[in-house]
């Protein structure tokens, strides 16, 4: 029998993307637990799931310092939904954005003087103080300039008297899949040492670098490392490096569950496809079924021998981070929480 899955808001039409706010919570203060134990803060990112209100404030209630996104369409959505905690945008702001960003964010990402300073000037016109992180590339090859080139940045931005430094950050296994190590994280501490005492963060981490936190390779001399931007390992309770589970960490917060609309012998098609998952995967949970192929409406299982399958039913899946990102935005999924 497949279980009923209780809602909150009423059931309109397959596909759903279950989120289950208490185990999200739970992940979310193991994590947050962990890294107040090394003297750091974190900030939620909510890209993963269209800045949803709900799940925000699941995650603000679980610890979190600050939200963080990376569309500024999420951040309005938070704002407007009563969020008033600091929010973090993940990237740097188009000049195109200049004046949402100065009306909507507290802290942005940046590295381009000219973004910096149409920053300042939109800051001014506002009569706002803007906060950005400064970021440094170690590797990864997605945003920051070249270590040699910070000081000249810090310098830059000091001048601008509508801004202040946040902290100094860098970004890690999202793009190349330079992965954080001891030696990189030392790097930044190192290059974060002649500003700590007027620059209040350093934002060293994503979700991969707990993998060094929770396999004890994070050594003391990287304690001024205190600031962390965590998303996938809230999602997922897992070491994004390695997709080992974290210790008292559901995997499970996030499923998909689609319908299945054609029944055979030793195969059953679902509605559910590539308009709904993207470019990610997903997993079948019930092991008896496995992934046959998809495409762009219609995902189809194998289902083991012995094993009845009917129109109608519904199959529950795992997702990974891209499928998750997908579903997440659809227009043809229903998100659904569970309390």
């Amino acid at each position: 029998m497949w279980k009923v899955i209780s809602y909150v808001g009423e059931l309109t039409v397959w596909p759903v993307l279950e989120i289950n706010l208490a185990k999200l919570k739970q992940n979310t203060t193991v994590i947050n637990q962990q890294i107040e134990s090394l003297g750091g803060s974190m900030f939620a990112v909510t890209k993963v799931v269209g800045g949803n209100v709900q799940v925000a404030q699941a995650l603000l209630s679980a610890g979190a310092a600050g939200l963080a996104d990376s569309r500024l369409q999420n951040i309005r959505k938070l704002r407007q939904g009563g969020i008033t905690a600091p929010i973090m945008l993940l990237r740097s702001p188009a000049l195109s954005e200049i004046e949402q960003v100065i009306q909507l964010v507290d802290i942005s990402l940046n590295s381009e003087p000219e973004v910096l300073t149409a920053l300042n000037r939109e800051a001014e016109r506002q009569g706002k103080k803007h906060q950005v992180l400064l970021m440094v590339d170690l590797g990864d090859g997605r945003e920051g300039v070249a270590p040699a080139s910070l000081p000249d940045l810090v310098r830059y931005t000091k001048q601008l008297s509508y801004l202040s430094i946040y902290g100094i950050g860098t970004n890690l296994a999202c793009l190349s899949g330079a992965k954080p190590t001891s030696e990189n994280m030392q790097q930044l501490v190192d290059l974060y040492q002649p500003y700590k005492e007027e620059v209040p963060y350093l934002s060293g981490c994503n979700s991969s670098g707990l993998h060094l936190v929770f396999t004890q390779q994070w050594p003391d001399t990287l304690r001024l490392i205190n600031h962390w931007r965590i998303g996938e390992s809230l999602f997922f309770g897992w070491d994004i490096l390695t997709k080992e589970p974290l210790p008292q960490c559901f995997q499970d917060v996030c499923l998909l569950h689609a319908e299945v609309i054609e029944a055979h012998q030793s195969r059953a098609v679902v509605a559910l496809g590539l308009e709904e998952t993207g470019c990610g995967q997903v997993r079948p949970v019930d092991p008896r079924f496995s992934i046959y192929g998809v495409s762009s409406d219609h995902l189809v299982v194998k289902v083991k021998a012995g094993v009845e399958t009917r129109v109608g039913q519904i199959i529950s899946f795992a997702l990974d981070y891209q499928s998750l990102l997908a579903a997440a935005g659809s227009a043809y999924v229903e998100v659904q929480l569970v309390l």
